[in-house]
């Protein structure tokens, strides 16, 4: 099956302060600590059938492909939470799943190896509206536990 992970970066980073410590300039995440999360998912989303989406607020609105399977996603705009609103974006309708969504268009569902998406993120709003779209939620800590433990991907 296919799986897409869609993950809020700067709240992962904040989460895993202890693992990106020696990136962090001042306790908060810049350029060398996204980097650092960039790299280590890039080494472990290795193989084809994983999709990775990593959201950071700041910047220009941008994408930038870093593997096959990882791509880091500035949404751009103004205000705080836009990487929260460019995931939500990316997950159906509330209250449709992906096949729900396909049916109310006309369409067949035949995307049937395809998984919820998981969210990574410890936003506990962000989790909440999430969860209401389909997807399963799973805590920074345990993404990475789970990633070390080579149970992911």
């Amino acid at each position: 099956m296919k799986s897409t992970y869609l993950i809020d970066g700067h709240n992962l980073l904040y989460a895993l302060r202890p693992r990106f410590a020696a990136e962090l300039v001042d306790g908060h995440p810049g350029t060398a600590a996204r980097e650092a999360l960039v790299q280590q998912l890039v080494a472990v989303f290795d193989r084809p059938g994983q999709v990775v989406r990593v959201y950071f607020d700041g910047g220009e609105a941008h994408a930038e492909q870093r593997s096959a399977q990882v791509e880091v996603i500035y949404p751009g705009g103004q205000g705080d939470q836009r990487a929260d609103h460019a995931i939500l974006a990316a997950l159906p309708q509330r209250g449709l799943t992906p096949f729900g969504a396909l049916r109310q268009r006309g369409q067949t569902p035949f995307m049937t190896t395809f998984e919820a998406p998981v969210v990574v993120t410890r936003d506990i709003k962000l989790a909440k509206r999430a969860r209401r779209r389909g997807a399963t939620v799973i805590d920074p800590a345990a993404f990475f536990a789970e990633c070390d433990a080579g149970l992911i991907p």
